[in-house]
């Protein structure tokens, strides 16, 4: 769902089930080992130059595509509530200059032996970007982080 806030202010939310532990699933966001088997859209493969879980850490992920382009993603962890939350900014550092650093909130609720993954992304700049970020959301949450978990 892509909701507008203001005329320049875009947030994204999607949900996604799976049939694993919260553990299980925020271990997969929080571990570098764990994080670079499945991070970005299908297809897509990622290397870690940095990945400093805890408040004001930074990461630096860098997403190689099908087609060879390399896309750069930096930000800070905000916030770490084990198992149930993971808040970090996100900020393309190749492509387009323009683009403001955004936020992302990963929930993770417990339901029953199954874990509900809710991923908010606020502040996209437009709704084109929204978009953009929809669909390569959708196809991490659908495809690459599915496949890695429940394999």
């Amino acid at each position: 769902m892509i909701t507008m806030n203001s005329t320049q202010n875009f947030t994204l939310q999607l949900n996604k089930t799976y049939p694993v532990n919260r553990e299980r699933v925020f271990s997969a966001w929080t571990k570098p080992e764990a994080l670079k088997q499945w991070w970005g859209p299908e297809g897509f493969t990622t290397t870690i130059d940095e990945m400093d879980v805890q408040v004001n850490g930074s990461y630096k992920f860098n997403m190689h595509a099908p087609n060879g382009e390399t896309h750069v993603l930096t930000g800070q962890y905000l916030e770490i509530e084990p198992n149930e939350k993971l808040v970090f900014t996100w900020k393309w550092e190749n492509g387009n200059s323009d683009f403001p650093p955004t936020k992302v909130t990963i929930d993770f609720l417990e339901k029953g032996t199954a874990t509900e993954v809710v991923v908010t992304h606020t502040d996209l700049p437009s709704e084109e970007e929204a978009k953009n970020h929809n669909n390569g959301w959708t196809s991490t949450l659908e495809g690459s982080l599915k496949t890695y978990l429940v394999s």
